[in-house]
């Protein structure tokens, strides 16, 4: 049975709030993990159980097989599929799980230290614990319980930092940054099998092969994503050194791995939201251009500005002795500029249920990357990063641009649309930043990045207001807020 159309502008809204401030939330809780942690563990603590985190977040790509997306994205699933995917995921924890332990030994021999092979077998506990409570999170998705799963959130945040915290004043030493994820997992499985009451039937692990395709893809893109992520570091820190390393690490951090903060709550709001009226072409286009309309007027202008500004800003967050960190900063924030809209691309593949369109573009962006990464390295961290920032313009944007014509229902236009008007209002903004007289930006760093960023907003707004398309979207945002706060 199709859904009835629903007012989904007032569901994106409300639950955009819910997500938002539970993003919030565990962002302030994350910062008092770091600042209450670092004062009662030592460095060593956390180098421990840092070396062991790679292994887990690869081998945690195969814990549930793509299968959650699957049961938020599908327009019907039965209590037949729904028990079948929890075994299948049950089951691929499980696995998950004796991999990561079985490779204690190993893991331990490599680096050196028995007390990895502890490390790394508690580790792998959290995999089975998430490999359980996907089924529940999915259906707590798909029903648009946006609040609860905001609340879940907070929840298990606060109970991971209090039982590490606790750990730590016990004297546990490097065993507390162990318990506190395990402890934050396990109040996840039990808080949505709480909130959902589903309950499993007898184990079944025959699925539909339409489903299994959809997670295997799935899976396939998220493992070459992984390695395209992460090989950049490995890159530079095997023929640069570790101080170069150093530099693009900072650089990255505070830049890029913020916008992926940003996307991966929103994909949680807008899969479900957008799989419901897959097969409305129409409403499916307006929806997504709108949240795209509105995502690119908030972070593409702060970017811009943060890429303006490379210098003074490194220079008020880290120090003068990091500023060798502001060219490889400035050439991730160009690359950063079309990433806001360019990885919202991945709910149509998912919504419309082309994840083998979407593993395909998957491999082609990670070669394209490598290569780029490869070409880069013989100028170092800045290479690399500018390498990456010049081929997702020249090599990646354009080939998305077609993926989504052929898919659609938003169209190639649509889609450059987005990208061209808020890039090009950067780089007016950039001219116009050089023109601003030097008595303004020269009197502090915090008076330069200020003006970078009340410039770059400017520029962006006069650009959005005459778009008629982008106008209406925030025209009807703003109606939105306002019929919400009547």
């Amino acid at each position: 049975m199709t859904p009835e159309p629903q007012p989904l502008g007032r569901i994106a809204l409300r639950g955009g709030v819910f997500t938002a401030g539970a993003q919030a939330a565990k962002m302030v809780i994350q910062l008092l993990s770091v600042v209450i942690l670092a004062r009662l563990l030592a460095p060593e603590d956390f180098g421990l159980v840092a070396s062991v985190g790679p292994i887990v977040a690869f081998v945690g790509l195969f814990q549930n097989l793509g299968l959650q997306q699957a049961v938020i994205q599908r327009p019907q699933i039965d209590q037949v599929q729904l028990n079948r995917v929890f075994w299948i995921s049950a089951v691929a924890g499980l696995v998950c799980t004796a991999a990561v332990a079985a490779l204690a030994p190993a893991v331990s021999a490599f680096y050196g230290d028995a007390r990895m092979t502890g490390i790394t077998l508690a580790a792998a506990l959290p995999l089975l614990f998430g490999s359980l409570a996907a089924l529940p999170l999915a259906l707590m998705n798909r029903q648009l319980q946006f609040g609860q799963l905001a609340v879940n959130d907070v929840v298990t945040a606060v109970m991971s930092l209090i039982a590490a915290v606790a750990a730590a004043f016990a004297g546990l030493g490097y065993w507390s940054l162990v318990i506190g994820p395990a402890v934050g997992t396990l109040v996840t499985l039990l808080g949505a099998w709480w909130a959902t009451r589903w309950q499993p039937g007898r184990p079944d692990v025959k699925v539909d092969r339409e489903i299994l395709s959809f997670g295997a893809n799935l899976t396939g893109f998220n493992l070459v994503n992984f390695f395209s992520r992460n090989l950049d570091n490995i890159l530079i820190g095997k023929f640069s050194g570790p101080i170069e390393l150093g530099y693009y690490d900072r650089a990255y951090k505070l830049l890029l791995f913020p916008l992926q903060n940003i996307n991966q709550p929103l994909s949680r709001l807008m899969v479900p939201l957008l799989s419901r009226i897959q097969d409305d072409k129409p409403r499916f286009r307006d929806l997504y251009l709108r949240t795209n309309w509105l995502l690119a007027a908030i972070t593409v202008p702060g970017i811009a500005a943060l890429t303006i500004a490379a210098e003074p800003v490194v220079s008020i967050l880290f120090g003068e002795r990091w500023l060798p960190v502001a060219p490889i900063f400035a050439w991730l924030g160009i690359a950063g500029l079309m990433q806001p809209v360019s990885s919202t691309t991945g709910w149509i593949f998912i919504c419309q249920g082309k994840t083998r369109t979407m593993f395909r573009w998957g491999i082609y962006s990670a070669l394209t990357t490598v290569l780029a990464f490869v070409v880069g390295l013989k100028w170092g961290a800045v290479g690399v990063a500018a390498a990456y920032a010049i081929s997702g313009y020249v090599l990646r944007l354009p080939v998305l641009a077609v993926l989504m014509q052929r898919v659609g229902p938003v169209s190639s236009v649509d889609f450059l649309m987005v990208q061209a008007l808020l890039i090009v209002a950067a780089a007016v903004a950039w001219v116009g930043y050089g023109y601003l007289p030097q008595t303004l930006v020269a009197q502090s760093n915090i008076v330069a990045a200020a003006s970078a960023a009340i410039l770059s907003y400017a520029v962006a707004l006069i650009f959005v207001l005459t778009v008629p398309q982008s106008r209406r979207a925030l025209a009807e945002a703003w109606k939105t807020v306002i019929r919400n706060i009547r």
